[in-house]
Formats: structure tokens, C-alpha cells, sequence
């Protein structure tokens, strides 16, 4: 720990952090030391040295086991190796700048890391990477590990604006500057432009920079990862034997690639032994060049800040190519920069000072307009905030549910983000009549990710969509927006049935999926009724497996575990029926089914197979019954482009005349509605062969109650996914067999309005109006197969 002018001050004192934790050379900042007599005195700065390449360490096992980082962490031999015995065991000792850069972040270790430099404080600034693609999900948990640090009032800055706010109150920034910043980084250097306004604070006058982009990161192997290489490559070079795991963890490396002359050190390896190596004091620069475009991202800046974590030669090489390149003055910040100016924004924010004033990434959607689909962002593209501020959208996006809707579907791009997602949106309720739905986005600028939010006033429902669980498009958003204008016929989206944790979890009902498995595993009589009746349920609008055969991701590996062995138990007790070794009924076949694409495809041979014996009698199907089980779980289960095909043939071989609702129409309509290859097997004549079919259960259905008709919709506009196919097919106007087909519709919904089936109407009557939209080519709903589905009672059965 050293002392910036240190003084001590007799007024209370708020507890004050900064911290730079960066992986590198981890730093904090803080306003109080801790005498010998354990009194806490007040300082303008005391700076605390993590280590470099910075490491977590795990002490102890099971519940005693505990996660240690800041430079206590670094200098211990845990996980250095099989050498140093069991503690030096490999999983042990985690680099900092692993967990900061990778994909699974740990919020304890985030949590070590914190609090081996420094930890309960009123107020605590972390420094964030000023780079593309920030992950939102780190800033999530480490403001969540600031929390369980003691920090009471956390906040994440950018380093360029941790960089200029050091600057600042040093006294060499003016109000009005057009500020550069290159930040030293992982890969390269990272530049951006910041502007420096001038805020009329209560009680004084305050400097706050301005971003208004992310920052641009311009690769180079003068990247700290560049840098490292090196320093390994030399370390290594120097060592006495070719064994080099022990030369993994050598502090040689962290101070040779930032500058700092190495001494000798001695390492231990993995027998025993040691070894002491001596690295060379300088690291070899030659070769290193400033990547392409940094002096054009900095024209037109009044002065320039570089912040780098290095020292000596390394540090006045980078300084000395920059000052060369860049025709504004150029200002190194010392190595400490970052963690002071974290201090300084701590202090700020205690006084409720600005701190600094953001942009956030853009937002959008879109929403059908009478011309077209159009894209409405959510953000206004001209809004600055201050540190910590909650931006709500000023204008919200309006859709509206329609009457007997549970799901409607919401098209979101992120700047941030690489593709656009679709996000479904479950209701729970049906509507009587359309319902105006706003959606707007909730935000503060470096504290993670935006809240999308939907709120209907007239129901009062409100729900939050996520991104995350939301499906991620191949397509640009300019394509998804194509693709939803008036023009080119518009083709029904493939149905999904989405899966949850409901049928999983136990309920007021029942015991739940995740039970039912572990009652059964190892049963010597499995309940298949019962597991099979909690597949097929659909919970809150969810399977416990979606009609792809995907679960949902928080199952447990025991859960998955066990939906295998008994799913291979289900096989050997359908192979046992079939070989007229075991009497017993088809419930261990419905499990199967139910399982849709994930279902072993022995099973889906067996179906069809059966298919073929549908005349003269199956064993597994002795009653006339049983053949809707063996139709709609082909239709179910059927998941390569070939066993679709078979179905396929054999169904259309039958005479449409023949064709049962339940069976043969059902089958049909959940492929043509489900898969994304079966339509593509079609031919013409097939196409008008289905439609024919259609146009039967249409009129079938004419002036009944409508009990026989939940398929009849779905196989039509399945039918209708012809157009991946032919794109001008089947387009009322242009297509006969359409013109007949809305014919249909029109006729139906006629029917439907008579007074005595009202119940039907409320059911159909918005899904076939959607329907018509699509024979013109005209449709608006995206999702309008998940909403025949749902409203035709949800159900396969």
C-alpha cells in the first residue's frame, strides 16, 4: 500500500473504494488506512497493489472450503502444482482475468477478487473495459460481488471515463475539451473520444466527461496478450529442464511483460525439486508496431490520455511510438490512474456530483403499420444520462393481443448484440376482445442488461421479456424486417411448442416430472401413465419437452439423467410387446411420444411399420382406438427429412375420403405446421391433395358444435408453408386452389356466427380471420400456428 499525499481529517468519514480489476496488475484506491492500534484514518488516497496476473485461490474442501484473491491469493502455493502436495493440486488457482474475459463468471470469485483488495465501503466504483460488446452479463454480477464486498452503494465506470475523471482533478482538463483515450487492453488498444461539459453543481462547479459511442478496440500485439506471450516465451527460455508446468504460474512473467525487472525466482516442480530460473530484466520489444487507424480516430482531439498498466521500458516504448504517431499532446497517466479515478467517482457519487454522462446502445422492434412493418427504436438516439440514472422510454412501442390470444411474439435487435431475437410472450389469459399492449425498455448506462417490459393497462398485466431465453434469428434485422413487409407473400412461421420447468416442478396437482422420474427410475412396474399424462401436459402454455425435442435449460443433469434410463426402459418395454413377450397397454409408447423429436428414432420405425399392418391388426394397436396414438405420435416424433418423407407416403397413399380428424389429418398437420423440412417434400399434386382434405373438414364441421375441427386450421395453414417452396404459391387472387380455400374460411366463418355457437366463434373466429390474411399473402401475426394450437384447446390429443 502507498499514500497519496497523505492527511489525515478529523470530520466523519464515508468509506470510500476504487477498483481496477483487471486480471493484469489489479489495483485499488480507497480514503482510509488502517493504523497499528486499529484505528481507521482518513487520507486523500491509499493505493493497494492485488498482485500481477492476478489469481483466486481455493483453501480447504467442501464447506470449509474458501476462495482467497488480492495479493494474498497470488503469493500462496495452492494450485501450483502436484510439487507443493494436495493443495498444490490443479482447480485450485483460477487467473482473474479468466473469469473476467470468459463466458461463466462466478460472482464468489468475483467476490475474492474485490475483497483481497479491498472491501466495506459506503461507496465503491469499479472500472469497466470500454470495448464493443461489454458483456452486460459481467456488469450484472460484478455489481452483485461489490454488493456482497460491503459496498453499499456500488457503480461501474468505463476506464476512458475512470482515465479523464483522474485528469480532471489533476487539474489538466478544461470544460469543452474534445478528449482521446487509449486504454491499454487485453488484445490491443481500445480508443475513445469523450467531450468535457461543464455541470453547475449545488456547490461548485464540476467537469464531467461525455460518451456518446462505445469505445473502438484496434488490435495489436501490443495487447497485454501480446505482451504476455512474449514474457512467457522469455521465462520459459530460461528454464534448466523441458518440463515447463512449473513455469506456468512464475510471477517473472507478470512483471517481465509490464515492465518490471524480474529477479531470480525459485519455482517448484511437479516432483519436488526446485528450480531456480533467472529471466531476463528487459523484455524484448522489437517488432511491436501501433495498429492501423489510431492516429484517424484521434484527429481533432485537443489532448490525449494513454492509461497502461506498465512500467519502465515497456511503458516509455508505448509512450514514446503514440507521441510520435498522434499530432495532439500526449499525456501517460501513471499506472495507478484507473483505481484513483475510481476513487474520485466514489467521491462524487458520495456528494451526489455528475460523474460522468452516458449514451445507451439502441433498442428496437417492430411493429406493423397499415403499409408495412416498420422499425421503432426504443431509446431515443439523442439521450445522454448520468452515471447510475434509470432511462425508461419515452415513447413506448404499442402492439395489440388479439381476441383469444395466449401468445404473441415480439422481434428485438440490440445494438450490442450480434443477430436479432424473436421473444415469445406467454399471456395466460384469452382475451374477449384485442388488447393494446406497450412495450418499453428500462436502463441504466453500465448495470447490465436492459429490463424489455410490456404492460397492458386495460388488463393490468405486465411481464418482462427476455432476451436471453429469446430465439436467436439467422437473420439480419434488415432481412426479418424484409421479410415482414407487404410485397413477397408472407409464410407462416414453423410451430414450436415451447417447453418450461412447470411440468417439472411438483404442483398443487401433483407430483412433478423431476419426481415422477426419480419415483420411477428404478421401479420394477413403472407408472408409465403417470409420467406419460405429465408429458403431455402443458403447464402455463409449456411442455416439460418442446416440440423440437429441446429442454429446458435449468433441468438438472440428475433430471436428464433419469429422463434417459427411463426413456431407454420405455424402449425395452415397447420391444417386449413387440416381440409378444409382455401384454400390457400403449402408456409406455405415449411417454415416448410425447417426448416429440427427442424420442428415439427406433420408435418412429416401429410407427410405421405399423402403418403398413393398419388393415389386418397390430400388436400394439388392437383396437381401432389405438391407431390415433400410432398417427399423431408419428406426426409427434417423425425428425429427419427421410421418416417425414415415409409418413408423408404413406399417409397421402391412403384416400383423403378415408382420412380420419384425429388421425390422418392430425398426423399431417403437425408436420406440415412443426418441421421445417416436411412442406419442402410436397409436390403440387400432393399440395392439392391436402387441400382437398382441408376443404372436407372445413365443410365437415359446417353447422356442428366444431368438435371435430382444432385440426382442420393448423393443416391449412401448415399446408400453406408450401410457399418455402413455391414463394407465389397458394396466394387467394392468383391461385385457384386458395381462392377455394378462403372460399372456405369465409363460409366457415359465416357458420360460425350464428348465435348458437358463440363458444366456437370466440374460439376460431380471430385465428381464421388471420388465416384469411394469409391466403392473400397478407398475414400479420408471425405466430399464427402457435395460436391455432392454443386456441383450439392447446392439446395434440
Amino acid at each position: 500500500m502507498h499514500l497519496h499525499e497523505a492527511r489525515f481529517i478529523g470530520s466523519p468519514m464515508k468509506k470510500l473504494s476504487g477498483y481496477d480489476l483487471n486480471g493484469w496488475r489489479d489495483l485499488a484506491a480507497r480514503n482510509w488506512v488502517l493504523q497499528s492500534d486499529g484505528e481507521e484514518n482518513e487520507v486523500p488516497s491509499a493505493v493497494i497493489e492485488g498482485g500481477l496476473l492476478g489469481v483466486v485461490v481455493q483453501t480447504g474442501d467442501g464447506p470449509r472450503s474458501t476462495l482467497i484473491g488480492g495479493a494474498q491469493g497470488t503469493i500462496s502455493p495452492h494450485g501450483l502444482g502436484e510439487g507443493w502436495g494436495a493443495i498444490g493440486k490443479s482447480g485450485r488457482r483460477t487467473r482473474i482475468r479468466d473469469f473476467l474475459s470468459g463466458n461463466e463468471v462466478s460472482v464468489e470469485q468475483l467476490t475474492a477478487a474485490l475483497v483481497g483488495l479491498s472491501s466495506a465501503a459506503s461507496f465503491g466504483v469499479a472500472s469497466l473495459d470500454d470495448i464493443p460488446g461489454s458483456s452486460e452479463v459481467l456488469q450484472e454480477r460484478m455489481l452483485a460481488a461489490l454488493r456482497k464486498a460491503k459496498i453499499s452503494t456500488p457503480l461501474l465506470v468505463w476506464r476512458s471515463v475512470l482515465a479523464a475523471l483522474y485528469a480532471i482533478e489533476s487539474g489538466d482538463i478544461a470544460s469543452g475539451q474534445s478528449l482521446g483515450v487509449i486504454c491499454h487492453s487485453a488484445t490491443g488498444l481500445c480508443v475513445q473520444r469523450l467531450k468535457i461539459r461543464l455541470e453547475r453543481d449545488q456547490a461548485r462547479d464540476v467537469l464531467a466527461p461525455e460518451r456518446k459511442a462505445a469505445g473502438r478496440l484496434l488490435p495489436s500485439e501490443w495487447g497485454y496478450e501480446g505482451l504476455a506471450i512474449r514474457a512467457k516465451q522469455a521465462v520459459f527460455s530460461c528454464a534448466s529442464t523441458d518440463r515447463t508446468e512449473h513455469l506456468e504460474w512464475a510471477r517473472s512473467i507478470g512483471r517481465l511483460m509490464l515492465g518490471m525487472a524480474p529477479g531470480p525466482e525459485v519455482l517448484r516442480m511437479r516432483n519436488g525439486d526446485w528450480e531456480v530460473i533467472t529471466p531476463p530484466t528487459l523484455l524484448e520489444l522489437a517488432g511491436l508496431e501501433l495498429p492501423e487507424g489510431l492516429a484517424a480516430e484521434l484527429l481533432g482531439c485537443d489532448t490525449v490520455l494513454v492509461e497502461s498498466l506498465a512500467e519502465g521500458e515497456v511503458r516509455s516504448k508505448l509512450h514514446e511510438q503514440i507521441r510520435e504517431l498522434v499530432s495532439a499532446p500526449v499525456t501517460m497517466l501513471p499506472p495507478d490512474a484507473i483505481a484513483d479515478g475510481a476513487l474520485w467517482a466514489a467521491r462524487r457519487l458520495s456528494k451526489r456530483e455528475p460523474i460522468y454522462f452516458d449514451f445507451l446502445p439502441q433498442i428496437s422492434t417492430i411493429v406493423q403499420r397499415r403499409d408495412g412493418a416498420e422499425n421503432y427504436d426504443l431509446i431515443d438516439s439523442e439521450a445522454t444520462l448520468s452515471a447510475g440514472e434509470v432511462y425508461r422510454s419515452p415513447k413506448p412501442a404499442r402492439f395489440a393481443i388479439q381476441a383469444g390470444q395466449e401468445t404473441f411474439s415480439i422481434f428485438l435487435n440490440k445494438e450490442t448484440s450480434g443477430r436479432p431475437r424473436k421473444a415469445q410472450v406467454f399471456i395466460g389469459v384469452k382475451s374477449k376482445e384485442p388488447v393494446p399492449v406497450d412495450l418499453w425498455v428500462e436502463q441504466s448506462p453500465a448495470a447490465g442488461r436492459a429490463k424489455i417490459l410490456l404492460h397492458s393497462e386495460s388488463s393490468g398485466h405486465r411481464f418482462q421479456v427476455d432476451w436471453d431465453g429469446a430465439e436467436e434469428l439467422e437473420e439480419s434485422w434488415e432481412d426479418v424486417l424484409a421479410s415482414l413487409q407487404r410485397g413477397t407473400p408472407t409464410i407462416p412461421a414453423r410451430l414450436v411448442l415451447p417447453c418450461g420447468p412447470g411440468a417439472w416442478n411438483d404442483s398443487n396437482r401433483g407430483d412433478g416430472l423431476y419426481k415422477l422420474l426419480e419415483k420411477n427410475v428404478d421401479r420394477d412396474e413403472v407408472d408409465w401413465a403417470a409420467i406419460a399424462s405429465k408429458l403431455s401436459a402443458r403447464p402455463d402454455g409449456q411442455y416439460a419437452i418442446s416440440s423440437d425435442g429441446e429442454i429446458p435449460g435449468s433441468i438438472t443433469e440428475t433430471g436428464r439423467a433419469n429422463l434417459l434410463h427411463v426413456t431407454e426402459r420405455a424402449v425395452e418395454h415397447v420391444q417386449s410387446r413387440l416381440a409378444s413377450r409382455l401384454v400390457a397397454n400403449n402408456d409406455s409408447l405415449r411417454f415416448l411420444t410425447w417426448q416429440f423429436r427427442r424420442c428415439p428414432p427406433e420408435v418412429t420405425g416401429w410407427l410405421l411399420d405399423a402403418l403398413d399392418q393398419e388393415i389386418r391388426g397390430h400388436r400394439l394397436f388392437t383396437l381401432g382406438a389405438h391407431w390415433k396414438l400410432c398417427y399423431q405420435g408419428l406426426g409427434r416424433i417423425a425428425a429427419t427429412r427421410t421418416s417425414e418423407q415415409q409418413a408423408i407416403h404413406k399417409i397421402l397413399g391412403k384416400t383423403i375420403d378415408l382420412w380420419s380428424w384425429q388421425r390422418e389429418t392430425a398426423a399431417m398437420a403437425f408436420m406440415l405446421s412443426r418441421s421445417e423440412t416436411a412442406p419442402r417434400l410436397l409436390t403440387r399434386k400432393d399440395v392439392e391433395r391436402v387441400a382437398k382434405r382441408a376443404l372436407r373438414e372445413f365443410d365437415e364441421n359446417l353447422k356442428s358444435t366444431y368438435t371435430r375441427f382444432q385440426y382442420a386450421p393448423l393443416l391449412l395453414v401448415g399446408l400453406l408453408r408450401w410457399r418455402l417452396v413455391e414463394p407465389f404459391a397458394l396466394v387467394a387472387g392468383q391461385d385457384p386452389v386458395a381462392d377455394k380455400l378462403a372460399q372456405s374460411v369465409e363460409k366457415t366463418l359465416s357458420d360460425l356466427r350464428h348465435p348458437s355457437r358463440v363458444r366456437a366463434l370466440a374460439k376460431y373466429g380471430r385465428i381464421l380471420e388471420q388465416t384469411l390474411d394469409e391466403l392473400r399473402g397478407e398475414g400479420t401475426n408471425p405466430d399464427l400456428l402457435l395460436d391455432i394450437f392454443g386456441g383450439a384447446d392447446g392439446s395434440d390429443g
